[in-house]
């Protein structure tokens, strides 16, 4: 009797499991666009000085090492398309922290609220990647947190690439593909 019970439950159980509905994953894509710096932030030219370069970098010719802290951007979303569009469409805050070469090329990081008001919430969380400022190429990724109205519960992860060429700060772009998932 005890070993009927137990074939029982061995049956049952993965039923059970099967029965559950698949997760839903959504997905958008588009272009990200910086509309705003709100802050430059703070930039340490290691042997150079900051902000002689007539080509408009921030630090001289000559300069081993750039960190930047604190850059703040904003940015918004165009072009957006998918399944999850509706949930992407608003402005992101994003803080950038960067450690690069004299040539401008290095690892950037850093945080974002990324605020939808059609869903009533925002995203909040953190990204990654790699930056190469003289020729507007970039890398990234990062993973965010849903907080209020539809957004509640749900995750995002996203990637995001630009090609260069372009203009530096407001009007730069970026193509990006959107991932969520959750309830």
């Amino acid at each position: 009797m005890k070993y009927r019970m137990m074939h029982l439950l061995l049956l049952i159980v993965p039923l059970a499991v099967l029965a559950q509905p698949p997760s839903k994953v959504l997905v958008a894509t588009g272009n990200e666009v910086i509309t705003n710096i709100v802050s430059p932030g703070a930039i340490a030219c290691i042997g150079g000085t900051p902000g002689t370069d007539p080509l408009g970098l921030p630090c001289s010719p000559g300069t081993t090492q750039i960190l930047m802290s604190y850059h703040n951007i904003l940015v918004n979303y165009q072009q957006v398309s998918g399944s999850a569009a509706s949930l992407v469409q608003g402005t992101n805050n994003i803080v950038v922290h960067c450690n690069l070469d004299g040539g401008y090329y290095g690892h950037c990081w850093g945080h974002f609220v990324w605020t939808v008001p059609g869903a009533g919430g925002q995203w909040e969380g953190s990204w990654s990647g790699m930056f190469d400022m003289l020729t507007n190429t970039t890398s990234y990724s990062g993973t965010g947190y849903g907080y209020g109205g539809k957004l509640a519960g749900l995750q995002i992860r996203g990637e995001w690439a630009s090609t260069g060429p372009g203009p530096r700060g407001p009007g730069q772009s970026s193509v990006f593909i959107a991932r969520i998932s959750g309830n």
